[in-house]
């Protein structure tokens, strides 16, 4: 009888520890909620949000790198095209999406910072979880192949005299900001005519549309090398690899240009866990590092610069500051007579 008792407290003293042990693991896993789920992040398909529209720069950058992505996630992406209001409709959209991982969006800085301030939009840049980024580039000023301005000294002698008109991707976009300080600093006076991305906006170039595009360097090398446009500037401190006789806006004289590059890189909702964008971040990097994409990215003349999740915020920060600077420039009515 003794023993039968003496088993029954053994018994009881090793269920306690057993409750404690399990209530300390729970506590464990509430402290770092996405750990566990990490591990077994993805399990299906993740979307990539784009908020530009298809045949662009970013989309052809996101479809070089999807089958990489894939390749070190291990699910299918989805390349989802929201296009519309200087990127601040895709912003909302992932804004609204669960933070899980499953839906990330691509950044374009510094225009999703410019654009949220010009349109005083409620979703906030900076209070996503930034992911990674791959590319950091100039913007250009272009002409169709048959412009009668034959190099950026004949355009700006002509928007000396008169507003030209001008495509860019975009209200609120970098490209919109561009078109207007090409008039502050060079004195080249233009209509900037907004287009939902750079591919309708060269390609409004190329119907006659416009009288030159002022948006992303490379979205115009397609263009160039089929010899249906002509680069007359890189607004940015060296030309492209691929177009080296492109002259600079600082080679042609004007020296206080303010170099603002164009980043793109990724990022996903506010509060997804971070056990989840180490995952997501460690296989954008390993993507971007594939030497199958670098080949593609190089033949498209299309450079390849990294920015670590907190480097990118950095750069969503900084536009910030931009857009206190020039979004009063933006909103003058002036400049869309």
């Amino acid at each position: 009888m003794k023993n039968h008792q003496r088993t029954k407290k053994s018994n009881g003293k090793y269920l306690s520890v057993i409750i404690v042990l399990f209530f300390i693991f729970c506590l464990a896993q509430v402290s770092q909620p996405g750990s566990v789920y990490a591990q077994l992040f993805p399990k299906r398909p993740v979307i990539v949000i784009n908020p530009l529209k298809p045949g662009g720069g970013t989309d052809v950058e996101l479809r070089n790198m999807s089958p990489y992505l894939q390749k070190y996630l291990g699910q299918p992406i989805i390349i989802k095209n929201i296009p519309g209001g200087g990127t601040t409709i895709a912003t909302a959209a992932a804004n609204k999406s669960k933070p899980n991982g499953y839906t990330t969006i691509v950044f374009v800085l510094p225009t999703a910072s410019l654009a949220q301030e010009l349109l005083k939009t409620q979703t906030r840049v900076e209070q996503f979880e930034f992911i990674y980024a791959w590319f950091s580039g100039p913007n250009d000023v272009t002409v169709q192949a048959n412009s009668p301005y034959k190099d950026f000294k004949d355009l700006l002698a002509a928007g000396k005299n008169k507003k030209l008109k001008v495509s860019t991707a975009g209200v609120g976009s970098s490209s919109h900001l561009f078109a207007l300080l090409l008039e502050k600093y060079a004195g080249l006076k233009a209509v900037p005519i907004p287009y939902p991305g750079g591919a309708p906006a060269i390609t409004a170039l190329i119907r006659g549309d416009v009288d030159f595009y002022c948006g992303l360097s490379t979205t115009s090398v397609r263009f160039v090398q089929a010899g249906q446009v002509r680069q007359l500037a890189i607004l940015g401190p060296k030309p492209l690899e691929i177009l080296p006789d492109t002259p600079t806006i600082y080679s042609l004289g004007i020296k206080d240009w303010p170099y603002i590059p164009f980043v793109r890189g990724v990022a996903a909702p506010p509060q997804t866990p971070t056990a989840i964008v180490k995952v997501l971040a460690g296989a954008f990097k390993k993507a971007v590092d594939d030497p199958g994409f670098r080949a593609i990215m190089k033949k498209q003349g299309r450079p390849i610069t990294l920015f670590s999740g907190e480097e990118m915020k950095q750069v969503a920060l900084d536009g910030l500051d931009l857009a206190k600077k020039y979004v009063p420039i933006m909103k003058q009515p002036s400049n869309s007579k």
